[in-house]
């Protein structure tokens, strides 16, 4: 069989790794010289698993991105597959998954280092990176409705060229649900959260009328208010006080209407990286993902992080690819 070098076939994150990631088909007996040593292939393995550069007796520990990610779940010779055949949880104790462990302060960048954005300064004091005008749903009944309002702005930036474009925030929510109970503050929550976005210059609430989800009620409780105007409360239909579908959409766009030219009035202007919030999420974790978006999320973050204006200490995203590492297999 052909001999390569290791990192020609695979990657070694970390250079006390018990393992490394094979990068295409390892075909069994493929020879691979790893930095002297001589790792000669147990298994075909794909892309994407594991090929052990050294051998680990059972119940040892197995390391990868220098972290332990389980334990041998019997003896694993160099050269071996190592997946959930071979390797498993183990016994849960802080001596042996060590979570955190590479938390370290991230160094602030200078001033005169600042990066800046065009964005949308809004009265609150946040950035905004979009200028939208919003139909939220309080519930799914009105979600046709709020779908009807938006169509009829399709063509926004014609006449409102700074308008991004008009929204329907809607859900499957909103009834048949505990009143007040957990799904239905996390719905609240989510539909505040939403009128309250740097990102939404103004917004309306569409709702049926007897829903539990009541949308007079949720104003009240997540204090909810004309963006830039905290004394004034947002414009709501319910489609059953306003007569019918028909009767709904001929408000709500009229509505909506009379606030594209305040929306529209929004400029961008020049604004520091560090007034932009990121969100993460996690799409799903398989082979790759560890080696590669993970990381690359990791330091865009760290780099954000580094030009925020804050003086508190910061803790650097690497402790968080480190924590999700030690989980993955």
């Amino acid at each position: 069989m052909p001999t390569f070098a290791l990192t020609e076939r695979a990657i070694v994150l970390r250079p006390e790794d018990d393992v490394a990631v094979a990068k295409a088909e390892l075909p069994s007996g493929t020879v691979l010289e790893d930095d002297g040593a001589r790792i000669v292939v147990g298994q075909d393995i794909r892309p994407g698993h594991k090929v052990a550069r050294k051998a680990v007796p059972a119940g040892g520990p197995v390391r990868r991105y220098g972290q332990v990610i389980g334990f041998a779940s019997r003896d694993i010779a160099v050269g071996d597959h190592v997946h959930s055949h071979n390797l498993g949880i183990g016994e849960l104790s802080a001596d042996r998954y060590e979570i955190g462990v590479d938390v370290r302060t991230v160094e602030m960048y200078p001033p005169d280092r600042m990066r800046y954005f065009d964005g949308y300064a809004r009265e609150d004091g946040r950035v905004g990176t979009r200028n939208y005008v919003a139909i939220i749903s309080g519930v799914n009944c009105s979600a046709s409705v709020s779908q009807f309002v938006k169509d009829k702005f399709r063509d926004v930036q014609r006449d409102y060229p700074n308008v991004d474009g008009v929204l329907a925030i809607t859900h499957k929510s909103g009834c048949g649900t505990k009143l007040f109970g957990e799904d239905h503050m996390a719905l609240q929550r989510v539909l505040a959260g939403y009128a309250k976005h740097p990102n939404v210059a103004a917004y309306i609430l569409v709702g049926l009328g007897c829903e539990t989800n009541q949308a007079a009620v949720m104003v009240e409780r997540q204090r909810m208010a004309v963006p830039g105007h905290p004394e004034r409360k947002p414009f709501l239909v319910n489609i059953q006080e306003a007569g019918g579908i028909r009767k709904t959409v001929e408000r709500a766009a009229a509505e909506v209407a009379k606030l594209l030219p305040h929306a529209d009035a929004a400029r961008r202007s020049k604004q520091p990286i560090s007034e932009i919030v990121l969100a993460t999420n996690c799409g799903g974790s398989d082979g790759n993902s560890g080696i590669t978006a993970n990381p690359a999320l990791g330091w865009a973050v760290d780099d954000w992080r580094r030009r925020r204006r804050s003086t508190a200490p910061s803790i650097s995203s690497s402790v968080v690819r480190s924590t999700r590492a030690s989980r993955r297999s």
